[in-house]
């Protein structure tokens, strides 16, 4: 009897919940002339959570936080970026690379402190995707750049965004 009950539903067919295009129009309105820099931040930060997998609590923050929250948000010292050598090997950029290395960064790294999970010192990492703009490398290396321009810190979190003279968050 249960097989005909299988036979009559269709299977499941599984679909992402959010497709590039939702990021990249984001990041695109972000991008435009006259963008504020809370639009510049928001577009970064949804292509940064779309590509590495991020749940909101890792990148944005909250007014009031829970006492037992295990997930900590990304801090400037949690990214790092990488080039190949002269003989094709993936290095580490040093924290204090100029910009220019920054923005041709081939791949990133974000550092989790702490998960949901109780996981901690869990890495992701992602390789630029060809784009000149919408590439989650990119996206990172704007926002470090945006910080570290801006007097931030490694403790600065990188929903930080300088506006008005003074740091706001996302």
């Amino acid at each position: 009897m249960m097989d005909g009950w299988r036979k009559a539903d269709p299977p499941t067919i599984k679909k992402l919940p959010v497709e590039a295009d939702v990021p990249e129009f984001l990041a695109d309105i972000g991008r435009q002339a006259g963008a504020t820099a809370l639009q510049q931040a928001v577009g970064d930060l949804t292509l940064i959570a779309f590509y590495y997998l991020l749940r909101i609590g890792e990148y944005t923050g909250k007014p009031s936080r829970s006492e037992t929250k295990q997930t900590e948000q990304f801090k400037l010292r949690d990214v790092t970026f990488f080039r190949r050598d002269k003989k094709g090997r993936l290095r580490q950029l040093p924290k204090n690379a100029p910009d220019h290395l920054i923005m041709s960064a081939e791949s990133a790294t974000l550092k989790l402190d702490n998960q949901k999970n109780g996981w901690k010192g869990v890495c992701i990492h992602q390789h630029e995707n060809g784009d000149c703009f919408l590439c989650p490398v990119r996206a990172l290396g704007r926002r470090v750049l945006h910080i570290r321009n801006n007097g931030g810190t490694a403790d600065t979190f990188l929903s930080a965004l300088w506006s008005n003279d003074s740091w706001q968050y996302v």
